[in-house]
């Protein structure tokens, strides 16, 4: 499994553990991390797409 494969696995924990609390400014940051992490795995594809051989 890669590690772009990964941080999309982690941002799904994050999102589903983010609507298990009733804190909003929790429930916020949770949500950003997620939104982070997914983000880092767009730009590592993106990234590894550009190293590929034509």
């Amino acid at each position: 499994m890669g590690t772009a494969q990964k941080l999309r696995e982690l941002a799904a924990w994050y999102r589903e553990f983010a609507e298990k609390t009733e804190n909003p400014s929790i429930w916020e940051a949770r949500l950003r991390t997620a939104e982070d992490l997914e983000a880092e795995a767009e730009a590592l594809e993106e990234r590894e797409v550009a190293l590929e051989p034509a």
